[in-house]
């Protein structure tokens, strides 16, 4: 009876492998979290991993629906590790859209204590109410928060953001657009309170905003750049190239890859005025014969 009854437990590696293989595939992985009481925690962690509310559908209602989900089941919030947040769209949504998520957003920002990456999409920061974005800056002081994307963000002041960055941050990437495409917001915002901070000491940076570049390389940076292993930078305009070359000659001797994005220069008329400050990042990294 002894021999019958039992039933050969499979090795701990060997079952959290077999549920990382299948990362992928939320069937698979809820058929995983009903094998037994073992698997549950492992399943749970790919299939929570990351959230998305994005504007191909109703943001307030996919807030709503987010949150009265993680209200019944608020064990479930500690397995979301990236959180995607984008409002971006050719449609301006409605204010009172807006109210509904200035509403209900800090609630649900104030669950997901275990963040490790958030990506944020046209998010108007001079246009929430304060308790939105109080709920942001607590979001963005988590100590387990390492990664952070932000693509065409709003802000009154760019002190507005940068003052955002936390020591914690590893890997950033901004992608701000110019004022001409999208004007900046003049609102008033709480006063940005001036305190001794621990410099974030990036590992992979992404940057293609010359106003971003500047602060970056400007005195009251709290970014420590000579850390960097990984630079992307896109060079949209002689500005940025130039502040390129800049960021190069003072990266430290971690740096391990590097892309410079250029544009289309065979399709620019005015090609003839470019490829000096490129020259001169070629040169800072002993490329050229000069």
């Amino acid at each position: 009876m002894r021999l019958r009854s039992y039933r050969p437990r499979l090795p701990p590696e060997l079952i959290e492998y077999t549920i990382d293989y299948l990362h992928d595939s939320p069937s698979a992985l809820r058929a995983c979290a009903r094998v037994c009481r073992d698997w549950v925690a492992p399943s749970r962690f790919h299939l929570f991993y990351r959230r998305e509310i994005i504007s191909t559908r109703p943001v307030p209602l996919q807030i709503r629906r987010l949150l009265a989900f993680l209200g019944r089941s608020p064990h479930i919030a500690f397995y979301i590790r990236e959180f995607v947040f984008s409002v971006y769209s050719k449609w301006r949504m409605p204010n009172s859209d807006w109210r509904q998520v200035n509403a209900a957003l800090p609630y649900l920002l104030g669950m997901l204590t275990q963040l490790r990456k958030l990506v944020l999409y046209g998010i108007p920061f001079a246009g929430l109410v304060p308790g939105t974005r109080a709920a942001f800056r607590a979001l963005f002081a988590l100590p387990c928060l390492v990664h952070v994307d932000v693509i065409y963000i709003k802000v009154a002041e760019l002190e507005h953001f940068t003052t955002l960055l936390c020591s914690p941050l590893k890997r950033l990437s901004v992608s701000m657009p110019v004022e001409e495409q999208f004007p900046s917001i003049r609102a008033k915002d709480e006063a940005v309170e001036l305190r001794e901070r621990s410099p974030c000491r990036l590992e992979y940076l992404h940057a293609n905003h010359e106003v971003f570049m500047h602060w970056l390389l400007g005195a009251q940076t709290v970014i420590d750049i000579s850390t960097i292993r990984t630079l992307d930078a896109w060079c949209n305009s002689k500005r940025m190239e130039g502040l390129v070359a800049r960021l190069i000659r003072r990266l430290g001797p971690s740096l391990e890859d590097l892309t410079i994005q250029l544009p289309d220069l065979n399709d620019s008329p005015y090609m003839k005025d470019w490829g000096a400050p490129f020259s001169s990042i070629l040169s800072s990294l002993g490329l050229t014969d000069e």
